[in-house]
């Protein structure tokens, strides 16, 4: 690095360079007693053809830049000199020129001293500022590094004892055997419910803090067959779906293009938003997963429902973290949750630079979708976040997060 460049990385060596308060003074007296000199050459040797009063800015300026309001003094001194060889020289011009030729100095120099002192003032509150922002950001990186070590050790060891009273629960199952009753049987089912409830929630907390470390994650990123993925996360919960009476189907673009992307991830979020999808639609309901291709460059996916829909208002709320709708019961039924799933859904998509979105009224069901850039031929498969999908290619109609 060159030495301009280490100035301007530390503003520190521009204020070095400038020179200290005792050479500064001495560098104007030297000005000053110059420019009285050659008033004085000047004067005696009658050469007016000169005009050495000009010369009295030189002084005033440095002064002005140096000592900012200080400069006044510096123009009294001058123009005194000026003042004092006008009236008591023989040759010269009218004492009233000289006047006016002082009151410039002065003005000159109040100009000059308070953009000066402006500039000085404003400097130090700049330099003020930046010590306080680099104090609040190293502050936030601890606080960062503290929270993931946090959450880490917080996950780990909640892991353990959810775990521990799974296998518990299921051996007390198997040794109650034939004997257990359908309150006890009913219980039990309760039991494992908030525990899958638990190992969902732990789940989710992981995948939140992981996604913290954009840079590591892009580079896991490859070429992606959408159709393939969907299928597999269809197949993961048509038991889901079963359970509630559900038609689950799909329709896929045969001839969908290639994206790129970390398959763990994709995979997340199209089973979260089928998960989502067969949670909020009542019993007997239908979900499809589709996938389309818009123009060359687009991909979509899309999953809808007709289930209870979604309020515009309660829309702007989805993809906030740990935020939950109130209005969200099914059958009269409250659904469990953290509010978790669809802020890591859209982190994800922004990860990949898509754009999710939804489509949605209370009573009407709802479709969330996303979209990514196609792969083009050439292009290998890191995911680049900064050429995003163009907002003009999403649904017009939905509600498309920030």
């Amino acid at each position: 690095m060159t030495e301009q460049d280490n100035r301007s990385h530390n503003p520190g060596m521009i204020q070095d360079s400038i020179p200290s308060a005792a050479n500064r003074f001495v560098i104007i007296c030297v000005l000053v007693a110059v420019f009285v000199l050659l008033s004085a050459y000047f004067n005696l040797d009658r050469r007016q053809s000169i005009s050495y009063a000009h010369f009295a800015y030189i002084p005033i300026i440095f002064a002005g830049f140096w000592w900012g309001r200080k400069a006044i003094l510096v123009a009294l001194v001058l123009g005194a000199d000026v003042l004092a060889f006008s009236i008591f020289s023989s040759v010269g011009g009218p004492v009233w020129a000289d006047i006016i030729r002082v009151v410039a100095f002065l003005i000159v120099a109040f100009v000059i001293g308070e953009l000066s002192t402006e500039l000085t003032n404003t400097h130090r509150a700049l330099r003020e500022r930046e010590e306080r922002l680099r104090k609040t950001n190293a502050a936030l990186r601890k606080f960062s590094k503290l929270r993931k070590a946090f959450l880490h050790i917080a996950i780990h060891d909640m892991k353990s004892p959810v775990s521990a009273t799974t296998m518990l629960l299921h051996s007390l199952q198997t040794l109650l055997g034939d004997s257990i009753n359908e309150q006890q049987e009913h219980i039990i089912e309760r039991m494992h419910a908030r525990l899958e409830e638990a190992v969902s929630f732990l789940r989710d907390f992981q995948l939140f803090a992981q996604l913290e470390d954009t840079s590591q994650i892009r580079k896991q990123a490859s070429e992606l067959d959408l159709n393939r993925v969907i299928s597999d996360a269809v197949s993961a919960n048509m038991d889901l779906a079963g359970e509630k009476k559900q038609l689950m189907d799909t329709d896929l673009d045969p001839d969908l293009p290639i994206v790129a992307g970390v398959e763990r991830l994709i995979r997340e979020v199209i089973g979260n938003l089928i998960t989502n999808a067969i949670k909020y639609t009542p019993e007997g309901g239908h979900v499809t997963v589709r996938s389309m291709t818009k123009g060359k460059s687009v991909v979509t996916v899309e999953v809808e429902d007709n289930g209870i829909g979604i309020s515009p208002k309660n829309q702007k709320k989805l993809f906030r973290e740990f935020v939950r709708i109130k209005d969200n019961d099914v059958n009269g039924q409250k659904v469990g949750g953290i509010g978790l799933g669809l802020s890591i859904v859209k982190r994800i998509i922004d990860m990949h630079g898509g754009r999710v979105y939804v489509i949605s009224a209370p009573g009407r069901g709802s479709i969330f979708g996303f979209d990514l850039r196609v792969l083009p031929p050439d292009e290998d498969p890191l995911i680049r976040p900064a050429r995003r999908v163009s907002p003009e290619q999403v649904p017009r109609e939905g509600y498309v997060p920030e």
